[in-house]
């Protein structure tokens, strides 16, 4: 079937990119942002007054650690192992007090590829951890082009007595670092991370809608690779399984979400506590269904999902990173990493961290979805008085064409939107106030028989005086690049409407990017429209004098999402995708064992 927006190559055309800066204001774009935002309109859970009196003494288990991250234990030797992230080491601290490096940068590192067996550097960075039985601790590198990493012990004491194997990740890792991992009941794996350590020292890497990305990996018990969560200006420091394994608790250092995801069923559903935290950093899910919940800034919560309560346990005069329960000792563990210590918070007798009220069907569940194709039954007003001029009436009864097919055939846009300026400038006197414009066939663009082929459009920006820029006429010259084969040849004059759409793309997020090109008679109109809210759309105007202008675009009064046509193709959100491993990495790495018990 073809379709109308990839017309079959009549012409030899040239794939042409653009590329422009609008900063931060795409954060107010993004899914995360705009569901961060209805969150903060509810009112926060009040945690119960003075719930750390539950805590009989406060110890340090450990001190002078180098940055201690990440927990483990053993349950069978009830030794405790700890990510020392500064260290590039991981400490293992016995029953009796008594401590010793296991694993450092000298402990070596293998890849599998294919039947070969290579060296490869050694453990940096390490954060996340997780025991599995018998001896193998699984290690997450926070560092962009992190890895995991599963360690074997031997017989012997001491870094030179194990040894690492590469876990073969199913994801490009240039850029991701890795903050948690998790094991389930049958041997399941859950990694977390994000870009974001990459985004601070490279942030024009990530591209324009791609500043920071964060992903959620599980390895289910065969030992297929998915992809839950994959969301931009995100940044996922946790995740943990429930006892059962049925759902992941996850955390959100960026916007603050702590919630759980279905894994029962491979469509994005997820509850997000109204909660927001600060900074959260650490959890650790209980076996009554509550997680407890740690913040970068000290205080420690344990959150009942089946009810959106909130228990403040404990405040931690320095920083807490992860949290770990202790049931043999009816402790709670937690790593201090400003003071470089290992808390341990004894329960006072008789008492114990309360179980969930209900069960995992009373968790409030929500389907997510990326709303995109934004195509009205029926053809808004503005837009049909244009589409009749052109020889299209989308009114007309009993005709064979819907305006729906229509549409989805020509991969139209169409925009009737307020403007209001962002951040008011004297230079700016007369700002725009409201726009709109049609693009049909977007895609189309090259050149016939020596004329210039290219979509059809009309574009009107009203400012505050009422001046009109609107679509003009002008005489151009036009030059027809091949840069496959490095020629360039001359159309000739052409009479062209500008401002003239050079682009139009979506991506798979549902940001929606369409760029005017005013080619030095009109200014250029870079507009970023946001599909799951329209009214957290933006545009930037280049004028060809005077300074770039931002403006915030919305709905007109009383109107809803099908007052804008967006029939764009784009590929399907990349979340609970199924992931391959690389040809070299197949059949390879280390299988996951169940989670130490």
């Amino acid at each position: 079937m073809t379709n109308a927006c990839h017309p079959k190559p009549l012409i030899r055309s040239v794939a042409l990119r653009t590329a422009s800066c609008v900063g931060a204001l795409l954060i107010a774009g993004v899914p995360g942002a705009a569901r961060a935002d209805k969150a903060a309109d509810r009112a926060d859970p009040k945690p119960s007054p003075e719930a750390s009196k539950i805590f009989s003494k406060s110890t340090r288990l450990a001190k002078d650690l180098r940055g201690p991250d990440g927990l483990a234990l053993d349950l069978k030797s009830g030794d405790l192992y700890v990510s020392e992230e500064n260290a590039a080491a991981i400490v293992r601290i016995k029953p009796n007090g008594s401590r010793q490096v296991v694993i450092d940068g000298t402990t070596p590192v293998f890849e599998e590829q294919g039947r070969s067996r290579k060296k490869t550097i050694g453990l940096r960075s390490p954060e996340g951890i997780a025991f599995a039985a018998p001896r193998t601790l699984y290690v997450a590198e926070d560092v962009p082009g992190g890895r995991l990493i599963a360690f074997e012990f031997g017989d012997k004491s001491g870094p030179s007595s194990a040894a690492g194997t590469v876990v073969p990740l199913p994801l490009p890792n240039h850029r991701f670092a890795w903050e948690s991992i998790d094991l389930g009941p049958a041997g399941e794996l859950l990694l977390a991370g994000s870009t974001l350590e990459a985004f601070g020292s490279d942030p024009d890497a990530g591209g324009l809608l791609g500043l920071v990305r964060g992903a959620i990996l599980y390895r289910d018990a065969q030992g297929e690779w998915w992809l839950p969560l994959n969301d931009a200006l995100a940044s996922y420091s946790a995740a943990r399984f429930s006892p059962d394994g049925q759902f992941a608790f996850f955390a959100d250092e960026l916007s603050g979400d702590v919630g759980c995801l279905d894994l029962r069923t491979r469509n994005v559903r997820t509850f997000r506590s109204v909660k927001r935290f600060r900074a959260p950093e650490g959890l650790w899910a209980l076996p009554g269904g509550a997680v407890l919940v740690a913040e970068e800034g000290g205080a420690i919560y344990r959150l009942d999902p089946t009810t959106d309560t909130l228990q403040l346990l404990y405040e931690n005069a320095g920083t807490v990173e992860s949290v770990l329960w202790d049931e043999r000792n009816h402790r709670l563990l937690a790593a201090d990493d400003q003071h470089g210590t290992i808390l341990a918070l004894e329960m006072k007798a008789g008492l114990g961290l309360r179980a969930a009220i209900g069960t995992i069907l009373d968790i409030r569940f929500e389907d997510q979805s990326t709303p995109v194709e934004m195509i009205p039954e029926r053809c808004p007003g503005y837009l049909a008085k244009v589409l009749k001029l052109g020889g299209f009436d989308p009114n007309r009864e009993g005709s064979k064409v819907t305006f729906q097919d229509f549409a989805r055939k020509y991969c139209m846009v169409a925009i009737d939107a307020n403007a209001e300026l962002i951040a008011p400038d004297p230079a700016i006197a007369d700002p725009i106030e409201h726009i709109q414009f049609v693009i049909v066939a977007p895609y189309l663009i090259g050149v016939k028989e020596g004329e210039l082929i290219w979509s059809s459009s009309g574009f009107t920006a009203v400012k505050a005086s009422g001046q009109k820029l609107k679509t003009e006429l002008v005489q151009r010259q036009v030059v027809h690049g091949d840069l496959m084969e490095t020629r360039f040849t001359p159309v000739g004059g052409q009479t062209i409407a500008l401002p003239m759409p050079f682009s139009a793309r979506i991506n798979s997020d549902g940001f929606v990017t369409v760029h005017f090109m005013g080619m030095g008679a009109m200014p250029d109109f870079l507009l970023e429209l946001n599909t799951v809210d329209p009214s957290q759309s933006i545009m930037v105007v280049m004028p060809l004098e005077g300074p770039t202008e931002q403006y915030r675009i919305s709905l007109p009064s009383r109107r809803n999402r099908n007052h804008w046509v967006i029939a764009l193709e784009r590929k399907a959100p990349d979340v609970w995708r199924r992931l391959s491993l690389p040809a070299r990495w197949t059949g390879k790495g280390v299988s996951g064992g169940a989670r130490n018990k």
